[in-house]
């Protein structure tokens, strides 16, 4: 009888490693303010030619933008004011501080005109936000000038102005009054607050009217 020879028994087939179940991939739902945000940069990416207008709208539809928030009429010169921090604030968004626990309707009315005015200049929030403290101050400082400090005190402030601006003062000085007028035009009295009490000979509050004309007049002109 042949030997039998010992055959290597077999080895059990390794059980199967469960497969782990796929990670789920969310999409993470926008609020209303970043849904915005996005749209924005949509729209400055049209203004400025790196999107076409098939690219935006495809874009516009993923994020459900209303048509009426598709389109940016900004100025190629007001996008890079609002990008470069000058982008106006909302009217309620200005800080401003009377003193008073509870405003008269008289106040009230001068609460919305001022916010008006800011907005109509298209003041950014800290830069509308220091023009109201630097008026603040300036009444405060001038509320007992009698008619004669007053002339005296407007002529040591448009020494300071010009050492600063020199020559070109006058042209800055026409280009402001022109943006103060247009304000005039669509909410009376900004004129008449600037000549009391000294505030529009203000050597500050004239210099952050000249700088927010500068750029009033680039926005709109385009």
């Amino acid at each position: 009888m042949e030997p039998i020879t010992p055959t290597t028994p077999a080895t059990p087939a390794a059980a199967a490693t469960p497969t782990a179940p796929a990670t789920p991939v969310f999409t993470p739902e926008l609020n209303a303010a970043q849904a915005e945000t996005m749209a924005a940069w949509i729209r400055e990416d049209v203004v400025k030619g790196r999107l076409t207008s098939d690219q935006a709208e495809q874009a516009f539809n993923e994020l459900n933008t209303p048509v009426e928030n598709r389109t940016d009429n900004r100025s190629e010169a007001a996008v890079e004011l609002d990008n470069a921090g000058y982008a106006p604030a909302k009217p309620e968004e200005y800080v401003i501080h009377y003193g008073v626990e509870e405003q008269t309707p008289e106040l009230k009315q001068f609460d919305t005109a001022a916010r008006t005015w800011l907005h109509g200049a298209a003041f950014p929030r800290e830069l509308g936000n220091s023009l109201v403290t630097t008026i603040g101050r300036v009444t405060q400082q001038t509320a007992k000038m009698s008619p004669d400090q007053l002339v005296e005190y407007g002529q040591r402030e448009m020494v300071k102005l010009q050492k600063t601006y020199g020559d070109s003062l006058g042209e800055k000085m026409v280009a402001a009054n022109r943006m103060i007028h247009a304000l005039e035009e669509r909410q009376p009295g900004l004129k008449q607050l600037l000549q009391s009490k000294g505030i529009g000979d203000n050597a500050i509050v004239a210099s952050l009217l000249i700088g927010q004309a500068e750029r009033y007049w680039a926005r709109w002109r385009g």
